[in-house]
């Protein structure tokens, strides 16, 4: 295993919002509750879930974009919640992100070639015509011509924008690349050629890369671990090989038999567990399991019991009192229902 380079155990994120007619009543929306994670030099984790359980909230914290409301950090080997002024101004050039939306990231008033050296420039790294070459020589890394320094963000198209906002952000070279669904907003053939060149540029500098998405075809591409997230927490952890093969959470499976088989070959899908109702309120979350209001497979003791992060195979994790055992088909195995683990009906 690689040496770890960023470390997160515990990290909340809570929001105060008001709630009522008058708006008087204050209430905390906890948008990241208890998230330990662990990311290894040279690897790509993924983090995979629905919209609004709080993983590009986790991103910003990670960042420290947003300060987390506890918990601790430790990014290559050293603490780095404590870090204040020109210490994390510094430290933050290991750390770069590149954003879902190529357009509002980019400042629309800049040209290409000031965007992509003002991290040169802020770090100190390059001056006169050491940085104009160096900005001419990450825009051909990302494919870009050299004519195009001199041109503002909105004569671009998506693609070609969010290839400027990767040139910016592995400009300094860092360790660690935070990219918040950077393929989301852009067309499906776009969004191929747009990860080829991250894990081409992984291999090229070195990368570590925590990608975000609520795609998994996505994060299935690119990602060598996979967590997902629901409502704040992670509740499955795995290589993308085994959490693909045998996931051990209800959700997981769901949101796996969701995606569509292309392949006309394959006629025998796994049986789709479809999740019941919307996700709850990050501000009320349910008792126990979060997922129990939702799960087909929910016991009692999910509604009262929180199901603790453990290791149930070498490498994958996942917080469930009952995981899924595969059997046949894909369908959790009838050795699932046994001690009257059975579906509620």
């Amino acid at each position: 295993m690689s040496d770890v380079l960023l470390e997160a155990k515990g990290i909340t994120k809570h929001f105060p919002v008001s709630e009522g007619v008058l708006k008087r009543k204050k209430a905390l929306l906890r948008a990241v509750d208890g998230v330990d994670l662990t990311i290894y030099s040279g690897e790509t984790l993924g983090i995979v879930g629905e919209s609004g359980c709080g993983k590009s909230t986790l991103g910003n914290v990670l960042m420290r974009l947003l300060e987390p409301t506890s918990g601790e950090l430790t990014f290559d080997g050293s603490p780095f919640l404590t870090l204040r002024g020109e210490a994390l101004r510094q430290k933050r050039a290991d750390m770069q992100m590149v954003f879902q939306d190529p357009f509002s990231s980019l400042n629309p008033r800049m040209k290409v070639i000031d965007i992509i050296a003002e991290p040169l420039k802020t770090h100190k790294k390059a001056q006169g015509k050491q940085l104009v070459e160096r900005v001419y020589e990450l825009l051909d890394v990302v494919g870009l011509d050299r004519s195009y320094a001199g041109r503002y963000p909105h004569e671009f198209s998506g693609g070609q924008r969010q290839r400027i906002g990767i040139a910016r952000a592995i400009a300094l070279k860092p360790k660690l690349v935070i990219c918040d669904e950077p393929v989301s907003a852009l067309d499906v053939s776009i969004q191929a050629q747009i990860l080829n060149l991250l894990a081409r540029l992984q291999k090229e500098f070195q990368l570590t890369f925590l990608f975000i998405a609520h795609g998994l075809p996505a994060i299935k591409h690119i990602s060598d671990r996979i967590a997902v997230m629901y409502l704040g927490k992670v509740v499955e952890l795995a290589d993308k090989e085994d959490l693909f093969n045998q996931p051990l959470h209800p959700y997981t499976a769901g949101l796996i038999s969701a995606v569509p088989v292309t392949d006309p070959r394959k006629r025998h899908q796994p049986q789709r567990i479809i999740p019941e109702g919307d996700m709850p309120s990050p501000v009320r979350p349910p008792s126990g399991c979060r997922f129990h209001t939702r799960c087909p497979y929910a016991q009692e003791r999910c509604a009262v019991e929180e199901p603790a992060l453990v290791e149930k195979a070498a490498g994958h994790q996942v917080a469930c009192h009952f995981p899924l055992l595969k059997g046949p088909g894909g369908a959790p195995d009838e050795h699932h229902w046994q001690n009257g683990h059975a579906p509620l009906a």
